[in-house]
């Protein structure tokens, strides 16, 4: 080949990666939680970094990275940072269940995110309000008002206007089991929603400047009754996420 021909196919293969669209990744704590998207996935194939197995490929007209992060804040962040570095993700989508908060919320409810914020963090002896963490100056991290808009038309048509909310969604390593921690959580963030993963994610997305929106469907009250109704919820709630994230993906 010569060396005009060979400059060209370089350029041609640089241009192509250059354009090249940047994934939205989707990402739930629990394989059930994205499983049923995986068959909605084309050309999919798996990459796997570290103890994670992250699925590319395309939903319609997108390119996705989706993947099961884990229960807590670390395999959250983690997850998150991976999904920015190494994918190169320009938007992220976190789905699954969640414990409420609010007293009106009903098992099969959905919350989307309006903010997030890590109700186990405790820096109160040195006068940071509760959730506060160093070098922050506020405890809150805001989800993307696109995003954000586009999951509550979504949710709304999987579910219902009467049972879509947009609120704020409270983070920490403890499955909320306890009527009066959910009531403090509930008093003192005004939170919707209780979970283990979107406060870490949230905070993530706020370092690298990435849009975010965490969806939640409410499977259980988070006041002891979690028991009963979580083992029987939980795959119809994790559907409905699906159900919410594939709509989402058919409005961006």
């Amino acid at each position: 080949m010569s060396l005009s021909k060979t400059l060209l196919a370089a350029g041609l293969a640089c241009t192509a990666f250059l354009t090249q669209a940047a994934p939205i990744a989707i990402v739930g704590a629990m394989d059930a939680e994205i499983e049923n998207l995986l068959p909605h996935i084309n050309d999919k194939k798996t990459v796997v970094i570290g103890q994670h197995i992250y699925y590319q490929g395309q939903i319609g007209d997108h390119e996705v990275v989706v993947t099961r992060s884990g229960v807590g804040k670390v395999n959250a962040a983690v997850t998150t940072t991976v999904l920015i570095r190494e994918f190169k993700a320009d938007k992220l989508i976190f789905t699954g269940i969640a414990g409420a908060a609010a007293a009106k919320l009903e098992p099969t409810d959905v919350v989307v995110s309006t903010a997030l914020v890590q109700h186990d963090v405790d820096l109160t002896v040195f006068g940071n309000a509760p959730g506060l963490m160093d070098g922050f100056t506020d405890r809150l991290f805001y989800a993307d008002k696109e995003l954000q808009a586009i999951a509550m038309q979504a949710a709304t048509q999987v579910v219902g206007a009467n049972k879509a909310h947009a609120g704020i969604i409270a983070t920490g390593d403890q499955f909320i089991a306890d009527k009066q921690q959910v009531a403090r959580i509930s008093k003192e963030f005004d939170a919707m929603a209780v979970e283990m993963e979107g406060g870490a994610v949230a905070q993530v997305a706020f370092m690298y400047k990435i849009p975010l929106v965490v969806i939640r469907t409410i499977s259980d009250k988070a006041d002891g009754s979690a028991h009963m109704d979580y083992p029987k919820l939980k795959q119809v709630t994790a559907d409905n996420s699906v159900a919410i994230t594939l709509a989402m993906l058919e409005k961006l």
